[in-house]
């Protein structure tokens, strides 16, 4: 059985859910130390995934050693971010308790972008405590529409879960959900989805550090159908253990009257911001499917 099969059952993820809100934070961050030890000696499947998109990021020039740490780094982190997600609840992002940094004047930009009449695409990468980051937004008072993956795992689908109790929408990606979607931007209201993810094979090629990589493009085609903007948000980790949202835009789509040359294009722009934000912070980027389709 491969590790992310473990990693993502859901009896895994209930156990992790009720340690991380009896066992002190020193164990639990002793338990990812371990664990991304053992990715790093075993080279299993999942840090062999996570190092393989750090060469891609890093160039071929990087040491082989400095990949490993990386790779296994970003496994520690994984750990960490979960650990700090699962023992939060909703009342601790009202209080002021979650330890989050923001720039305010980039907020009060979005803030602004979130109560108009024209709807939001808020999009972002899978890097540090993502889910951190989109829970304190609707701590705010935003409500949000995630569009999630359309068949996802035992495991993920009891995060989803536990991402619902604290006031997210979860929505399976099909058709359904994307008819909601729009009827939603087109009324003002929000939809935020992560893009550094293959999805679907069948998806065309677009660049992503230097390669191509069939990333996905729906939430240009959402934005550019209801004419809103985009915002990227992302989440990393200061050195003091402070999280730390990073926000650009609003984004408005760039049209030339060519839907999919249009799509292309913005879904690239969308793509070169993620790419400043993973470069900054690589160990952190906790992406465990491969993105490219070299070996």
């Amino acid at each position: 059985m491969k590790i992310q099969d473990v990693l993502g059952a859901s009896p895994f993820v209930r156990m992790g859910m009720r340690l991380s809100r009896i066992v002190p934070a020193g164990p639990m961050y002793a338990l990812a130390r371990f664990i991304g030890w053992l990715g790093l000696k075993r080279r299993n499947n999942l840090f062999c995934a996570v190092r393989g998109n750090l060469a891609q990021v890093l160039g071929p020039d990087t040491d082989p050693h400095e990949l490993d740490r990386l790779a296994r780094d970003a496994i520690v982190h994984t750990g960490h971010t979960y650990f700090d997600m699962f023992r939060t609840d909703s009342y601790d992002y009202v209080k002021g308790l979650v330890p989050i940094r923001i720039d305010p004047d980039d907020w009060s930009r979005v803030r602004e972008a979130f109560e108009s009449p024209r709807g939001t695409v808020v999009v972002g990468p899978h890097t540090s405590n993502f889910d951190l980051a989109a829970q304190w937004f609707v701590a705010q008072g935003f409500e949000m529409q995630a569009l999630s993956l359309s068949e996802p795992n035992k495991g993920t689908q009891t995060v989803n879960r536990l991402r619902e109790e604290r006031g997210m929408m979860m929505t399976p990606i099909d058709q359904g959900s994307l008819r909601q979607a729009i009827k939603r931007l087109r009324s003002g209201g929000i939809i935020i989805t992560g893009v550094d993810r293959p999805v679907s094979p069948d998806d065309e090629p677009l660049p992503f550090f230097g390669a191509p990589a069939r990333l996905p493009t729906g939430h240009v085609r959402l934005a550019l159908q209801t004419k809103t903007p985009i915002i990227i948000a992302a989440c990393t980790q200061d050195d003091d253990g402070v999280y730390r949202i990073h926000l650009a835009g609003p984004l408005e789509m760039e049209v030339s009257g060519d839907r999919a040359a249009d799509t292309r294009h913005n879904a690239i722009r969308v793509l070169e911001i993620l790419e400043e934000i993973i470069r900054q912070h690589p160990s952190q980027w906790l992406m465990f499917w491969p993105v490219w389709d070299n070996d």
